[in-house]
């Protein structure tokens, strides 16, 4: 007993000392998190062990491996039950695996289906089991042919083949098949050391005879049992807090589950080691619930009890009257996941030369805006979003915490205002985002049943053939059939005259990025990340001259608003949010992920550069001043017509959120001030508040939320901001 409690804890220890290192900060939470993770573990060690010597007599561990030494004929039996037991198990995974596509991938109610595959693999284990009998048979004799080595029995060499190859074909897998850049690799790979530094420890105790191990051990567990208790009450410091949530291995998933354990009034929010809820025996008291002004109590923690005139979203005055035409048509080419930084125009070389000439080229016939920043981190939120001029708070979901959530029909669409003013709505796509298949049964057939965003909604055809579903969709160069499909439909629409509302999707540079002919990878690690990236960008650029040179072709060029414009942008591993270095996106609301392009191509209009902060809710808004048709209400974005006119904008901030998901469950808001000197980024999750000056730090390294004098106020807009959305709010 005392042998496993120690070296366990002792294991612990190490571990905790190496992450307390690694994490520059916070050293007794840190050891109290390994003290939490090591305990349970050590007194289950110690419990076997000290039942072993009950049973068997001391030593009896190394007995065992003295008697297969020993004993040919038990290693030999043990050796063969180990081989069957590796066959069968990789047969039950294979099972499992096909399986769990349909009926758990394939299902909407992912937790029926979970059940049924749990109830199939109990069912399937005895079936199983009996097939050991023979086949330990034909396991033995390939058991006789593996040979003892030296003080090696045939079970540990075994044992250890087989760690090694489990380790292998792991490794292989994250480092030949993923993009383990944006893997958490640390908090999985260092908690699983333990048993092998228990191990390590072990073989060391040996050796060393330690005096009083019985009192050592006990002091040990005491220490451990109580360092929890004491280092994690109540609220820690802003940098421990920081320390142990985003840079230590374990505390990005322990603390997380923790505070999900410690929630007192189980309303999703706990007030556990700095956590967002500030009032945690009120279940109506919590940042995602709406607050009454004037009643004294802050029900969403945030900003204090809010005041009648910050309740509401101020309405937006109507849309400017203007004798600007948008022509009679309007194309929107909606590119998936490109940064605004990545366009020649923004100055951005590799190789020496633009990624971007075509797109560079539209520009400079186009009113560009250079600070137009996206609503959400992601497609399913941003999509919604910038079609519905809403923010994604504000959308009325079947549910709004799925990964992709379906858009109820009472949503108003940038297609649903449009239509009835004789426009013929289109939509051109190849993603399985875009499956509708109310309207198109027969649509989508390599896509999991459950997938039905209903953005569409307003579409008079939505071509969405090809689509994949989502993991070979991420492997997909959808543009070439995209851009195939949108051609002949120009053409079409050109021979017809047909007026015309055009979303073209183009899913390139969307991860996993491809490679493509003529664009050769020389880079590494990251750097080939944002090479491959890159790469995306100047082929999807290629595709974006082909749809420009067919509109130029059929003349519809000369009566087409053409709209360039990204729903969202992409990290490359500059910042950290709950202890995972960020790549991709969807995961926080930094700038590199919300700075996206925004250009609008309008018949007559001279191009020219726009400064102020946008926003893609403005978007439909804008859309529909140019067409002159009548915005729902329920649109909370503005037009840009007076600034395509050559007109200043009145100064207004950009906002952004992140909301939970089944894939992530954490929630944030952004501002982008109107001057687009400072972001403001309050991370619920964490209750805590990062402030930037992008005009000294564009990258947003360095968080100024103690040091700045205007991190105050900015805190209060975006709070007040916060109120307002909030109850406005549609679709929680």
């Amino acid at each position: 007993m005392v042998t496993g409690l120690g070296v366990v804890l002792a294991a612990g220890l190490v571990l905790g000392v190496a992450d307390v290192v690694h994490t520059r900060g916070a050293p007794l939470q840190v050891l109290a998190l390994w003290a939490l993770l090591a305990l349970p573990l050590a007194l289950a060690t110690g419990l076997v062990l000290g039942a072993g010597n009950a049973t068997w007599g001391p030593a009896w561990v190394r007995g065992l491996f003295r008697r297969l030494r020993e004993d040919g004929e038990l290693d030999r039996t043990l050796a063969a039950i180990l081989i069957s037991a590796a066959v069968l198990a990789g047969i039950l995974v294979i099972g499992v695996g096909k399986l769990a596509v349909g009926l758990v991938g394939d299902v909407n109610r992912k937790s029926v289906g979970a059940l049924l595959l749990g109830v199939i693999v109990v069912a399937l284990i005895p079936l199983l089991a009996l097939g050991a009998v023979p086949l330990h048979r034909i396991t033995r004799r390939i058991a006789a042919l593996i040979p003892a080595i030296g003080p090696l029995s045939r079970v540990v060499l075994l044992a250890i083949a087989g760690a090694f190859a489990i380790a292998a074909a792991g490794l292989f897998v994250i480092f030949k098949k993923l993009d383990y850049q944006a893997l958490n690799l640390g908090s999985l790979f260092v908690p699983a050391l333990l048993p092998v530094v228990a191990i390590i420890v072990a073989l060391v105790a040996t050796r060393v005879r330690l005096p009083m191990r019985g009192a050592l051990a006990t002091a040990g567990a005491v220490i451990a049992a109580l360092l929890p208790a004491i280092a994690l009450r109540g609220a820690p410091s802003a940098d421990a807090q920081q320390a142990v949530t985003d840079r230590s291995y374990l505390g990005p998933r322990l603390i997380p589950a923790l505070r999900k354990l410690f929630d007192r009034d189980h309303d999703g929010y706990s007030a556990f080691f700095g956590g967002p809820d500030c009032d945690d025996s009120n279940a109506n008291v919590h940042p995602g619930a709406k607050d009454i002004p004037g009643n004294g109590i802050d029900e969403n923690c945030v900003g204090g009890d809010s005041k009648a005139e910050d309740a509401a979203l101020p309405d937006l005055p109507k849309a400017p009257k203007s004798t600007l035409s948008g022509g009679q048509n309007v194309l929107v080419i909606f590119i998936d996941t490109l940064r605004f930084d990545r366009l020649g125009i923004a100055g951005y070389k590799r190789d020496g030369k633009s990624l971007t000439p075509r797109i560079d080229a539209f520009a400079q016939q186009a009113v560009v805006f250079q600070h137009a920043f996206a609503q959400a981190p992601n497609t399913p939120r941003s999509v919604p979003s910038f079609l519905t001029s809403r923010y994604p708070s504000q959308i009325k979901f079947d549910r709004a915490d799925r990964d992709y959530g379906s858009v109820l029909d009472d949503n108003d669409t940038l297609f649903e205002a449009l239509k009835p003013a004789g426009f013929a709505t289109i939509g051109e796509s190849s993603h399985f985002y875009f499956c509708d298949r109310k309207k198109y049964p027969d649509s989508c057939p390599d896509v999991v049943k459950w997938m039905n965003s209903n953005i569409t909604q307003g579409a008079d055809e939505w071509d969405n053939s090809g689509a994949l579903n989502i993991p070979e969709s991420n492997h997909d160069s959808a543009g070439p059939r995209i851009v195939k499909k949108a051609l002949a439909k120009l053409d079409d629409l050109a021979a017809k005259k047909q007026k015309f509302a055009m979303i073209v999707h183009m899913f390139e540079p969307h991860s996993t990025y491809m490679e493509h002919e003529g664009f050769k990878i020389t880079e590494h690690g990251t750097a080939a990340l944002e090479q491959k990236y890159d790469y995306e960008i100047a082929f999807e650029d290629g595709l974006i001259g082909q749809l420009l040179d067919e509109l130029d072709k059929t003349k519809l060029a000369d009566n087409t608003t053409v709209i360039l414009m990204a729903d969202h942008g992409e990290a490359f591993g500059v910042h950290t949010f709950a202890g995972e270095r960020q790549f991709f996106h969807g995961m926080t609301l930094y700038k590199e992920v919300l700075h996206v392009p925004l250009m609008f191509r309008v018949p007559g209009v001279r191009p020219r550069t726009a400064d102020e902060v946008v926003q893609l809710v403005d978007l439909a808004p804008t859309i529909a001043n140019l067409f002159g048709v009548t915005p729902p209400a329920s649109w909370v974005g503005r037009s840009l017509v007076p600034a395509l006119q050559g007109e200043p904008l009145p100064p207004k901030a950009s906002f952004a959120e992140m909301l939970t998901s089944d894939g992530w469950k954490h929630e944030a808001k952004q501002m982008i001030t109107p001057d687009a000197s400072h972001s403001a980024f309050y991370r619920i999750s964490d209750s805590r508040w990062e402030i930037y000056d992008l005009k000294a730090d564009p990258e947003e390294r360095k968080n100024v939320a103690d040091t700045d004098p205007k991190s105050k106020e900015l805190q209060a807009q975006l709070a007040q901001w916060m109120e307002g959305a909030l109850a406005k709010g549609g679709g929680k």
